[in-house]
């Protein structure tokens, strides 16, 4: 797979993205779809202009977080982009592993009334003593990758999701990227998450207002 552009997406951000060496990260990049990058977006529902200012794939790709030489990584896609998702693990030194899927209750927005959305799962460095999940190899991490879980606000990911993080990744520091909100045992990065714990206090700017 090809990004749509590589650029000089290999330098790490400032601040808590490079406070320290992160095991366990997850990603929710405020990706502009090129479907609908010039549509009028005041009449598109689930348009994610509408809601936040999004950002191009390289601006989300230089803005990189600094992993420890093992960690696990977590990279919400648009469904039309799930390979932008992909390329950014391995621009980060990452190689994914799987994606799960979020299966919405009832029916979504848009012709094909879409009501998934998917996170690619990676992993850098050696799997020795870098498992998903506990037990090693001998055991299943997951019961599957499709999950049913409830919906919250706009582009808001569910509380579930982190529980299943917090069984396959125990390794801290943790770090949530593009954050609405503060989270318990997280370094929370982004405009919407009020401040950042663990790691001293950071807003990183207006990707969503």
């Amino acid at each position: 797979m090809t990004p749509p552009s590589s650029g000089t997406g290999t330098r790490e951000g400032d601040g808590v993205l490079n406070a320290c060496d992160y095991r366990t990260v997850v990603v929710d990049p405020p990706w502009t779809p090129s479907l609908d990058a010039t549509w009028n977006p005041v009449n598109r529902k689930a348009a994610p202009q509408k809601h936040y200012k999004t950002l191009s794939f390289d601006a989300i790709v230089t803005l990189r977080p600094r992993l420890a030489p093992q960690a696990h990584l977590y990279v919400w896609a648009l469904t039309q982009h799930v390979d932008w998702a992909w390329c950014l693990c391995r621009l980060w030194d990452s190689e994914p592993v799987t994606m799960f899927t979020w299966k919405k209750p009832g029916l979504g927005a848009g012709r094909f009334r879409c009501n998934t959305e998917h996170i690619v799962v990676a992993r850098k460095g050696n799997r020795i003593g870098n498992a998903f999940g506990s037990g090693g190899r001998s055991v299943q991490a997951t019961a599957g990758t499709l999950f049913e879980w409830p919906r919250g606000r706009h582009s808001e990911k569910p509380d579930e999701f982190f529980s299943l993080v917090h069984q396959l990744s125990p390794s801290q520091p943790r770090l949530e990227m593009y954050a609405r909100s503060p989270r318990e045992g997280w370094v929370t990065w982004g405009d919407q998450s009020s401040i950042v714990t663990d790691a001293g206090g950071m807003t990183w700017g207006k990707n969503r207002v």
